[in-house]
């Protein structure tokens, strides 16, 4: 019993023991530093069964720290006899059933960001594979018009929503930048600005259409004005990043708002006037 009692005195079931670190047991005594001091050299002295100085010690030196108990600290006589918890078993059996839109979205977002071709909807393979999503109504799997119907529907819903969320901002940037791909060249638009309320960075893409014929200033120019104008950001867009191509470079010489040109105008008026 003496070795048991030495072993484990009340000290270490106290709640507030965490806040000390045990370095001596000595016969009825035991010794230890507090973790709270300062200098990290503060030795305490305590009776083995009884944590009353310990206690002195927080109250006088530390009475403006809020102290918490250890989660563990105190259990009671009747928790030590509640039998343990048996673990959860996971039952794989147990179906959840999704909605036919939450389908119809998941296919659509797989189709898209994989840029797979329409058709896929209409695959042997992929149509067993959506079969096997447990749906109350039973899945109702669309072929290739209709998918492409509900891609429209889509695109539309989230074009209208952004042009909302557009006609909020007063000042916005844009890039645009044109590739070729397989032969076929692309002009894509993104918009960029500080949401007023939150103060963070939101972007969203604008446009990513097919670019037919030769890719000159006078068409790059025609294009971005049409898709500026198409969200109403013709007044607010601030700058246009594009690369340092030939063709682009020209397209905003050309084109440049009227206010810049004036401004030139009279810079070098300024300059005949001094000469």
């Amino acid at each position: 019993m003496a070795d048991q009692s030495r072993s484990k005195p009340s000290f270490s079931s106290w709640k507030y023991a965490h806040y000390f670190t045990l370095i001596e047991h000595k016969e009825k005594n035991i010794l230890v530093k507090c973790n709270l001091c300062l200098s990290g050299s503060k030795i305490l002295s305590t009776a083995a069964n009884s944590n009353s100085n310990l206690s002195k010690h927080l109250q006088k030196r530390h009475a403006s720290t809020k102290l918490v108990e250890k989660p563990d600290a105190n259990p009671t006589r009747e928790a030590s006899h509640v039998p343990p918890t048996k673990q959860q078993r996971l039952d794989f059996n147990k179906t959840v059933s999704v909605s036919q839109g939450q389908i119809n979205k998941a296919v659509a977002r797989f189709v898209v960001e994989n840029m797979q071709p329409v058709s896929t909807v209409e695959s042997p393979a992929f149509r067993q594979l959506i079969s096997m999503i447990p749906c109350p109504s039973g899945t109702l799997q669309m072929r290739r018009k209709t998918f492409s119907d509900y891609l429209d529907k889509e695109y539309l819903k989230m074009e209208t929503e952004l042009k909302a969320a557009l006609e909020e901002i007063d000042h916005i940037s844009t890039t645009a930048d044109i590739w070729t791909v397989h032969n076929k060249s692309y002009l894509g638009i993104t918009a960029h600005w500080i949401n007023t309320t939150t103060f963070k960075r939101q972007k969203a893409a604008l446009a990513c259409k097919r670019i037919k014929g030769r890719h000159t200033y006078d068409i790059i120019a025609a294009e971005i004005d049409h898709i500026h104008s198409l969200f109403g950001l013709s007044t607010k867009v601030t700058a246009t990043v594009t690369d340092n191509g030939s063709n682009f470079v020209k397209a905003f010489q050309m084109f440049q708002p009227e206010s810049l040109s004036g401004d030139d105008d009279d810079e070098e008026d300024g300059g005949d006037d001094d000469d």
